[in-house]
């Protein structure tokens, strides 16, 4: 039988609210030119910004590499900006990430820290013809450097045994009203298949389901790494924050790489740029219970660096256009009392 995860007030170590940058056409990546500057584009990921993050990196890398310069600055110090610069240093490039906030301070810190390439990527009626084997190719190209870290000092990545409980009672929920692309079964050959188990089997008394093993990143330790990386390498970082678009046109370096997430909305005027609010109860890591677990709308992960548990809603609408970051008790709550629910004897 499975370890309970310790799901109380007790274990409780901090709530954490972050807005996730989603684009209905899904991430933009291109090059736009401003007079004599050149500005890479490399934001919009919605929940996928971790899984796709090498993927993505190796399209910027080759638009920022074709303007000729040798020297470039990297805007954001989340995921995409450190994966990005670190793809840039190690071609040769001169780089200085430009942030506001540093790498454990980003909204990147609050990810929920699992494979999730196609979460909140792109709308179906909003891409053009060639997406989806973009995003082919950008998943398939992050899993592989994903699971190249499998066993690494600090285990950035590692596969945990995932479990997604049956509720074969419970009426199906309302479809969201807009078409999220859901696009993991093209790249599920890539991973360890799943079966289902049945109540009798004792791993959770009572309950079936789903059995799998899930990629978890552990997002304290790999973006220590992706630092740690970047800066040994030669690459700088500093801290400035950018009050609109000219005074970080007004940077020395001739070739700019945005990576500023949802901040792109108001700097870079992208008004398609939504914003989807998720938010995260931290228990305190639990040794003794390291696997992942999906239970009437909850999501929960036993990561090295704490328990996540994540209301996930009824459908793909809940959390989108909310712009709110601040924390819902009432959520906390809900997230807390149906893991209790679950494990109850």
């Amino acid at each position: 039988m499975l370890t309970p995860f310790k799901a109380d007030r007790q274990h409780l170590m901090k709530v954490t609210v972050c807005l996730r940058p989603f684009r209905p056409a899904g991430p933009r990546l291109e090059l736009e030119r401003f007079g004599e500057k050149a500005v890479v584009h490399n934001y919009g990921h919605g929940g996928s910004g971790w899984s796709l993050s090498w993927g993505c990196a190796e399209d910027a890398v080759s638009l920022a590499r074709s303007t000729g310069e040798s020297e470039f600055a990297v805007i954001g110090a989340g995921v995409i900006g450190l994966t990005t610069a670190l793809r840039l240093v190690e071609s040769g490039a001169k780089v200085t990430i430009y942030a506001q906030e540093f790498p454990s301070e980003t909204r990147s810190a609050r990810a929920t820290g699992v494979w999730s390439p196609s979460s909140r990527i792109a709308l179906a009626d909003h891409v053009d013809s060639g997406f989806t084997a973009q995003w082919e190719k950008w998943a398939r190209h992050s899993y592989g450097a994903h699971r190249s870290l499998i066993g690494t000092l600090g285990d950035p990545v590692e596969y945990l045994p995932s479990y997604e409980i049956s509720e074969p009672d419970r009426p199906r929920p309302p479809r969201a009203s807009r078409r999220f692309m859901h696009l993991d079964r093209l790249v599920r050959d890539m991973e360890p298949a799943w079966s289902t188990f049945t109540a009798e089997e004792g791993i959770l008394p009572g309950r079936q389901g789903n059995v799998g093993q899930g990629m978890v990143f552990n997002v304290a330790s790999y973006a220590d790494r992706l630092t740690r990386q970047f800066l040994m390498r030669g690459g700088k970082m500093v801290r400035r924050a950018f009050s609109d678009r000219a005074a970080m046109l007004d940077l020395p370096e001739k070739t700019i790489v945005n990576c500023m997430g949802y901040g792109a909305k108001s700097i870079w005027g992208d008004e398609t740029l939504d914003p989807v609010r998720g938010q995260i109860s931290w228990l305190v890591p639990q040794s003794d219970a390291r696997y992942s677990m999906f239970y009437d709308g909850v999501f929960a992960v036993g990561r090295r660096d704490g328990v996540v548990l994540q209301y996930v809603g009824p459908n793909e609408d809940f959390g989108y256009g909310v712009t709110d970051e601040s924390v819902d008790s009432a959520e906390t709550e809900r997230v807390l009392e149906t893991m209790q629910r679950l494990f109850a004897t």
